[in-house]
């Protein structure tokens, strides 16, 4: 058995996004085969024992296993559409019964105040502690050492119990405050793992469509709920503010037992002990080694991030505001549409369907630009895809080459149309409702004013959320996104505590206007980002430039001790960052002015960036001194 690694001609450029994956699998797992090379091709087996043939006792480290081929159907990628969409929808179900939970509970303060004698503040310190428990992103990595699937089995049951302990605890605040904390603290998994399993099942090109879905429940959780909770507070008692999450979470479980594993690594574990093969057990110190990661992947590299990290610094505060107002509506509401239009609480609640328009019509916006602007459809002609990982031979959606019809990475800022969409949007619908929600204008209107809210917070969640992915490795892109989940709940789980105040104090007229302008003041923001956000990332102490930099080092330390599995790490770093940079706005001069003096090795960087990851490892491993890799480099970083 013999998997060869050919010296292909770029029949299709996509394969430079596809088969890196695939690829760097094989070439970092070197040390786990024989390579023997032959003329122009590498030719990897595995380890064999007497008589040339596979040795059946050879110890296997998981980290080598890969698919059989492109047309494997344990593979995610090969399932058919309806059950990669049931994977998906599950999990986004999942996501929603865990959101309800969070403004489900607020219905239910009014009773508190009213039977046990509980302040609004210390009553909505419910809402504050869920929201702290869901700020947490512990589980996220464990997700990559025991599956998607277990995570989600584990966690789910136990929030449920503490949910019914918050219903049983005939309103003592010093129970139900910390039965809400471990509530969220062990429903928070469906939050931070859920996009793993979206991004296990979807290519690249299709993944935006399905993760605007997916990311559609846990927005329209907080917005539907207080709907469900205050009709059901006025008939049946506060209790069943949590009743109705436990039924919710009953529903779910069902559909969570048969949900498929899509975790790459563990379901190449599972097949590999089905089929008897022996596979490497890891030590204690590696087991150590893991909680470490774990430990500064989750909380030290966040905050830190949060403070050195311009670009996570700005975007997180702006996502956390307009979260914070959507939370601070859920007191809100109730006292313009009680207040000022005399409304049951029951009623009170259906404005929040304004918002839950705008949410739809905003995710649809979306997906409209996703399809059309950041990820076009290949134009006729386009040949198939050869080599591909999966058993897709359909060309991948993004733009390309207008010449040559390679296809071209994306710029990272130009994600950011979406972000620029709703810091209008956003502005205009708080101005709307500041100023129409008074007696004499009909209640229509600031109801409307929810619909341009809806739509601009989910199109700047988005944005920023995909602007993140294309800024930072990978593995700092976990971090990038954990400190965004951290700011944002921590802030909106402070905002209701001071809403009511604030709007009893400046009335609704100018409470509301005093968020408008706060959202004019960011409205720059992601127009800042589009022209400067490549400086920025230049100098960014976790991005692709640092890696780079710290390449670099460690090459000139380890001077004759570097062998073929640096190397492998040290191109895929430049290829990372040829991808992340090689077609902003910037550079693109400076590379014809360098192709025009002959400095880049008889080869220009557009040819480059458009042949697959093999070919662009072959070029790099043939001189790969650093100022070799300088040169290639330099005008990137």
């Amino acid at each position: 058995m013999e998997v060869e690694l050919k010296d292909r001609k770029p029949s299709d450029s996509s394969e430079s996004c596809t088969d890196e994956k695939s690829y760097h699998s094989v070439k970092e797992d070197s040390r786990a085969q024989d390579v023997v090379k032959e003329g122009k091709e590498d030719v990897v087996r595995p380890i064999e024992g007497k008589g040339g043939q596979a040795d059946p006792d050879a110890v296997i480290d998981p980290a080598t296993l890969d698919w059989d081929g492109p047309d494997d159907m344990d593979n995610p990628h090969n399932w058919p559409a309806w059950k990669k969409w049931y994977a998906t929808m599950t999990v986004a179900l999942l996501c929603l019964v865990v959101t309800m939970g969070s403004s489900l509970y607020v219905s239910s303060v009014p009773v508190f105040q009213a039977r046990y004698h509980v302040s609004r503040t210390l009553g909505l310190a419910g809402l504050t502690f869920y929201l702290l428990g869901l700020s947490t992103v512990i589980f996220a990595p464990l997700s990559e050492v025991f599956g998607r699937k277990p995570i989600y089995l584990f966690t789910l049951p136990i929030s449920m119990l503490f949910t019914m302990g918050v219903a049983l605890s005939n309103g003592h605040m010093r129970m139900i405050l910390p039965l809400r904390f471990f509530s969220g603290l062990f429903a928070c998994p469906a939050l931070s793992v859920g996009s793993g399993t979206v991004m296990d099942i979807f290519d690249f090109d299709e993944v935006s469509t399905a993760a605007v879905l997916f990311s559609l429940a846990p927005f329209l959780g907080p917005v539907i709920s207080p709907i469900m909770s205050s009709f059901a507070v006025e008939a049946q008692g506060w209790r069943w503010t949590q009743y109705i999450q436990l039924i919710a979470g009953g529903v779910i479980l069902p559909f969570i037992f048969v949900l498929p594993e899509t975790h790459k690594g563990i379901i190449l574990k599972k097949r590999a002990k089905k089929r008897n093969l022996n596979l490497k057990e890891f030590t204690k110190e590696e087991q150590k080694q893991f909680l470490k990661v774990v430990l500064t992947m989750t909380t030290l590299r966040p905050v830190k991030m949060l403070v050195v990290e311009p670009i996570v610094l700005v975007f997180s505060i702006y996502v956390a505001f307009i979260f914070a107002v959507l939370f601070g509506f859920f007191e809100a509401y109730p006292i313009i549409y009680s207040g000022v239009y005399g409304m049951s609480s029951g009623v009170s609640s259906l404005p929040f369907l304004g918002i839950g328009i705008g949410l739809w019509l905003g995710a649809l916006f979306y997906i409209v630009v996703d399809r059309k602007i950041l990820f076009p459809k290949a134009p006729p002609g386009t040949p198939e895809l050869e080599n591909s990982t999966s058993n897709r031979t359909t060309p991948y959606r993004g733009e390309r080459d207008p010449k040559t019809n390679e296809l071209l990475p994306v710029v990272p800022e130009r994600f950011l149309l979406g972000c620029k969409c709703g810091a209008v949007a956003l502005p205009v619908a708080l101005f709307w409702q500041a100023w129409t929600a008074r007696p004499d204008v009909h209640w229509m209107s600031p109801v409307a004013a929810g619909v341009p809210f809806g739509f601009g917070l989910i199109n700047i969640f988005f944005s920023v959320i995909i602007y993140f992915t294309q800024c930072f490795p990978p593995l700092m892109v976990a971090s990038a996104l954990a400190a965004n989940s951290l700011l944002r709940y921590v802030v909106c789980s402070v905002f209701p505590l001071f809403t009511v105040q604030m709007y009893e104090n400046l009335k609704v007229k100018w409470a509301s206007t005093l968020f408008a302008l706060i959202c004019v003041a960011m409205l720059p923001i992601p127009w800042i980002f589009e022209r400067w956000g490549s400086k920025i990332r230049r100098r960014s102490q976790f991005g692709y430039a640092a890696m780079i930099k710290t390449e670099n080092e460690r090459e000139e330390t380890d001077g004759d001790n570097y062998d073929d599995n640096d190397q492998a790490t040290l191109s895929r770093v430049a290829t990372l960052q040829v991808y992340d940079d090689s077609h902003s706005m910037a550079s693109v001069k400076r590379t014809s002015s360098r192709v025009s003096n002959g400095g880049t090795s008889g080869r220009s960087q557009a040819v480059i960036r458009a042949e697959p990851q093999e070919s662009m490892y072959d070029h790099l491993e043939s001189d790969h001194s650093e100022a070799s890799l300088s040169d290639r480099t330099s005008d990137k970083v």
